[in-house]
């Protein structure tokens, strides 16, 4: 019983502690965790930080400029040759982030720029200018004299001498403030003019705090700015539409970095720490010791100081690296948080294995850009098994990520978390999603993220398109040859079809005629005219057919003497007999078949191998010769009508 009493009682005990574990808020009692070399930055000497529009932390260290993009650090390596030289600039580092994915870093008359998209720092060219700025909207300015010139709205400022060096440029709405070393504010309309002149201090402390200047516009429409020199540093705020300034803070010691939060704080890095200060209400904590996770202390070493968008603190120290803190209060705190997270691309895979930038992959760059940057892909249909990495920078719970996705702009959205079933989504809030076996064709594949699945910012929506190309064979092109060799095909066999036909037909109809013409010389083998073509037989018979008319027999004689005067001559047919006798073809061959039953082809022939048939006899000439000698075109072919004919061959005839 009293076990169980004590038990109760240290309950209630923890009961009444909670809430005030939970209301432990304020940044002393923080936790800040480290991300250092260990966790692949390239150096623990961290001397600036931004964030970029996609919330991704750009580090600058003493050898390299990082991005963390919540999952690894990539680094472009800090080339000192590679700079081109700023004579009006003589302060510390200075970071800028331009519309074009680049960051700018100008250090003491020095100016250096760096590519995010190829990852490389580049050589600039064609630059000359006395100084280099970059304002709130991400527009360039260049001073080249006493001219500042604008890359995006085309201005030129023309700057008196008697305002001193410009130091920083600002940018509200269409008004660019311009910031000097004598302590005063110029502000320039849309049209370029200037529309008045504000000073910050009396010309009594011009020359104290005349070093350096940092400004940064705050979310209540006020700018803040904190300047150096001689005199230590001072913090002050300036307010454009009252043209009012109010000093805020004054030390001795130098003064780093500065930011401003949505919420009205402004977060300030000095040698023993930060300060964090709310300006419309004046209060102000100062946070010397920094707890870290192995339960140390850092007291020392804070060199700048940037916030997340989603209210995390991020510091970075001369030789510990990056320390980030939550805005949540610790395990206890178990408030929901809605914040907009940009989902990045941190890698992309193909067959499992991460593409890198400019590597070729069966002979082609499949990747030109880092992968947060790239928008446009084309593969290979053998390269149809991809992976998509996506992660956000919510440092603050990392495993309340959620993420939509689809693969087309008419797909339905897929919600998925760490607790979805298809373990897509890690603990840390890192998204997976393999594509394996993708036919060819075009895909847009879209993502988004956030805390609140009840809540989807489409205007923070990544949108992928790749391409996945077909094979050659089923390319356009190889289309259009494949309808071309079908209709090659088609008409050579219908060509070749016809070709077949048409040999058919003649030789159906040689042969017809073959056949006729051995019916015919069957039929009238030992007609009458065939009798008087050779030497008489007498007929013993008492029918006899009746005699020729002396007019046929003189029509006889006179073709057959005809066809004898050119017996030579292969090329002499029927329609030379015919124009011989004054005759039509058709009234010859109706004259000889009712006379000889016999057609003018055959009368030709036949007397022509009659003739032969007597050369044949007399033995002094060659069936070669005989062949010429009787019109035959050749041996082969005389032969074979002699033997028709004869009924024996030419050299049996002679031989007989």
């Amino acid at each position: 019983m009293c076990k169980r009493y004590f038990l109760l009682r240290i309950l209630m005990i923890f009961l009444c502690l909670l809430p005030c574990v939970c209301a432990l808020g304020d940044e002393e009692s923080k936790h800040f965790y480290t991300l250092n070399v260990q966790n692949g930055l390239s150096s623990n000497h961290i001397q600036q930080m931004l964030q970029l529009r996609d919330s991704r932390m750009v580090v600058m260290t003493d050898v390299a400029v990082d991005v963390y993009d919540g999952v690894r650090f990539a680094s472009i390596p800090v080339d000192g040759s590679a700079w081109v030289p700023l004579s009006n600039y003589q302060g510390e580092l200075h970071l800028f982030a331009d519309s074009h994915d680049r960051i700018w870093a100008k250090r003491h008359k020095h100016l250096y720029c760096f590519n995010l998209r190829t990852m490389q720092q580049e050589k600039i060219s064609d630059f000359s200018a006395d100084d280099f700025f970059i304002d709130a909207n991400g527009e360039t300015w260049t001073l080249d004299g006493n001219i500042l010139t604008g890359d995006v709205s085309g201005r030129h400022l023309s700057i008196k001498p008697v305002m001193g060096l410009l130091q920083d440029v600002e940018a509200m709405g269409d008004s660019v403030m311009l910031f000097f070393d004598t302590g005063c504010m110029v502000v320039y309309g849309k049209s370029g003019n200037m529309i008045y002149r504000s000073d910050a201090y009396d010309k009594e402390t011009v020359g104290r705090y005349s070093s350096t200047s940092l400004v940064v516009c705050g979310f209540d429409g006020c700018l803040y700015q904190v300047r150096t020199g001689t005199g230590g540093a001072i913090l002050l705020s300036c307010n454009p539409k009252k043209r009012e300034w109010k000093q805020l803070l004054k030390s001795e010691k130098l003064m780093h970095t500065l930011t401003a939060t949505p919420t009205g704080w402004l977060y300030l890095t000095t040698p023993d720490g930060y300060l964090r200060i709310k300006p419309s209400t004046g209060e102000s904590e100062a946070f010397h010791d920094l707890y870290l996770p192995d339960g140390t202390s850092l007291t020392t070493g804070i060199n700048t100081v940037r916030l997340d968008h989603e209210g995390g603190v991020w510091l970075g120290s001369y030789s510990n690296g990056i320390l980030y803190t939550s805005p949540l209060s610790g395990i206890f705190d178990t408030r929901p948080i809605d914040i907009e997270v940009y989902p990045i691309l941190t890698t992309i895979y193909l067959h499992g294995r991460p593409l890198q930038i400019g590597k070729k992959y069966d002979g082609r760059q499949l990747l030109n850009v880092a992968p947060p940057y790239a928008d446009d892909l084309t593969f290979d249909y053998n390269q149809n098994s991809l992976a998509f990495q996506f992660s956000t920078m919510n440092c603050v719970r990392p495993r309340s990520t959620c993420y939509r996705y689809r693969l087309s702009k008419e797909a339905e959205w897929h919600t998925l978390s760490a607790d979805s079933i298809e373990h897509l989504v890690d603990d840390k809030g890192i998204f997976y999603l393999p594509l394996v076996g993708l036919s060819p064709g075009e895909y847009t594949l879209e993502v988004m993220a956030t805390t609140n699945p009840e809540h989807w910012n489409h205007e923070l929506m990544r949108s992928v398109k790749f391409t996945i190309r077909p094979p050659w064979w089923q390319t356009p092109i190889f289309y259009i040859l494949y309808v071309v060799l079908f209709v090659v095909i088609v008409a050579l066999a219908f060509w070749l079809y016809r070709r077949r036909l048409q040999r058919r037909n003649r030789e159906e109809m040689l042969l017809l005629r073959i056949q006729n013409l051995v019916e015919q010389v069957n039929r009238y083998e030992h007609s009458e005219a065939m009798v008087v073509l050779s030497e008489p037989e007498t007929d013993d018979g008492d029918s006899a057919e009746p005699e020729p008319t002396q007019q046929e027999k003189e029509f006889m004689e006179r073709a057959t003497r005809l066809v004898e005067q050119h017996m030579s001559d292969p090329l002499y047919n029927v329609e030379h007999l015919a124009a011989d006798l004054c005759m039509e073809r058709t009234g010859l061959y109706k004259k000889l078949t009712a006379m000889m039953q016999q057609s003018p082809v055959a009368f030709i022939r036949s007397i022509r191998l009659h003739r032969a048939a007597a050369m044949l006899k007399s033995g002094d000439k060659s069936i070669a010769d005989v062949a010429m000698l009787t019109g035959f075109s050749s041996p082969s072919y005389f032969s074979k009508c002699f033997q028709k004919e004869f009924g024996c061959k030419p050299s049996e005839y002679a031989d007989s």
